[in-house]
């Protein structure tokens, strides 16, 4: 699995395991959910306990976008270690699993209320908050990479 940032054994560890989908349009465009700050992420989170990833990955994007989805094949799974600037005494340990998916149709209203956007890839690449996200996406497009 490849690894992003350096964990800081000074810190208090936390670990969480996420699984995302890559969902793209008729247009290439990429489905998005955008915080406040304007940061990027793929759809998905938090694997809850005994919860199995293609569970946690249908849940979120539900409660993401209100649609139900398909999974159509692992990408690939990476890790990143960083401190977040709203936990600063935490090193954060993000092992991300994505997933290429079709989005299908709408279930429910999203619970969750950040803004839900289509991007082309040169925006996603500026703008996707995590590496380790960007580095499978690219992996999955066949993009070489350093």
């Amino acid at each position: 699995m490849k690894t992003f940032g350096k964990r800081d054994h000074e810190l208090n560890y936390w670990k969480r395991t996420g699984v995302y989908a890559v969902i793209q349009n008729e247009y290439d465009q990429f489905l998005c959910v955008e915080n406040l700050d304007g940061h990027l992420f793929l759809v998905g989170g938090g694997v809850e306990s005994e919860e199995s990833l293609e569970r946690a990955l249908s849940r979120e994007s539900i409660e993401e976008t209100g649609h139900d989805i398909q999974i159509i094949e692992e990408i690939g799974r990476a890790e990143r270690h960083w401190v977040s600037e709203k936990y600063p005494g935490d090193s954060q340990h993000n092992v991300g699993i994505l997933y290429a998916c079709e989005l299908l149709e709408k279930i429910a209203e999203p619970v969750e209320k950040e803004i839900m956007r289509w991007v082309d890839f040169d925006y996603l690449e500026k703008h996707l908050f995590h590496e380790h996200h960007l580095y499978l996406v690219k992996q999955y497009l066949k993009i070489s990479q350093p």
